[in-house]
């Protein structure tokens, strides 16, 4: 249903505006196998640092809950060859969608405030400046492409105090939260083309009463 495109393509977003490769940006479906993993590995002690940890809320928000022509007729896909010629399949595609919001933290984890702050600076003005976000979704070799943007939370978070088994020692932990408000949920649907081939048609001219006849055939 898509969700899980906006997960990939906001981690990867940000996991390419940090320039050290050590640094890992893990995604909502990681954090939390990545922390019970570190500490295993470790035996409860501190985790390695710096570390981007990005989390998606589990509660999803439907903003139109009513049946509208977006949700049940939506978009015509049309598909074209390598040469740009629009190709005439048996099925046409409909993508019909249902606008959510998607609500996301990023939680900055560094050795030190000063390390903290610089990644803060660095990843708030880059969310802002550049909120353009697109999902690839792919269906039967098709690969469909949508924009979104992400909106930043007015307030960052210092919760370095806040005790976790997990971080035992001192860490400095800042937070941004962020949705995306003009997500979707998508669904492709896969409707039969009819074919014109013959149909038979009668036209009479009222003066001379002659009856012209053509026939066309319909094929599915």
């Amino acid at each position: 249903m898509a969700i899980q495109y906006y997960d990939k393509a906001l981690t990867e977003k940000i996991q390419d505006w940090i320039n050290d490769p050590k640094i890992h940006v893990y995604r909502p479906e990681e954090v939390s196998w990545m922390l019970q993993q570190k500490s295993d590995e470790n035996n409860d002690k501190p985790i390695a640092l710096p570390f981007l940890a990005l989390s998606r809320e589990t509660e999803i928000n439907i903003e139109n809950p009513n049946k509208n022509p977006l949700s049940y007729d939506g978009l015509a896909i049309r598909l074209y060859d390598d040469k740009g010629k629009e190709v005439h399949l048996k099925s046409a595609f409909k993508l019909n969608a249902i606008p959510i919001r998607l609500s996301y933290q990023l939680d900055i984890y560094t050795k030190g405030l000063e390390e903290a702050c610089e990644y803060v600076r660095e990843l708030v003005f880059r969310l802002i400046n550049n909120p353009k976000i697109q999902i690839t979704i792919p269906y039967n070799g098709v690969n469909l492409q949508h924009k979104s943007s992400i909106q930043v939370y007015s307030q960052i978070e210092d919760n370095s105090d806040i005790p976790q088994r997990l971080y035992p020692g001192q860490f400095t932990r800042f937070t941004i939260k962020m949705t995306i408000d003009d997500a979707y949920l998508f669904s492709v649907v896969d409707r039969q083309n009819i074919l014109i081939d013959k149909i038979r048609m009668e036209i009479m001219d009222k003066e001379s009463k002659e009856t012209e006849v053509e026939i066309l055939t319909i094929n599915s």
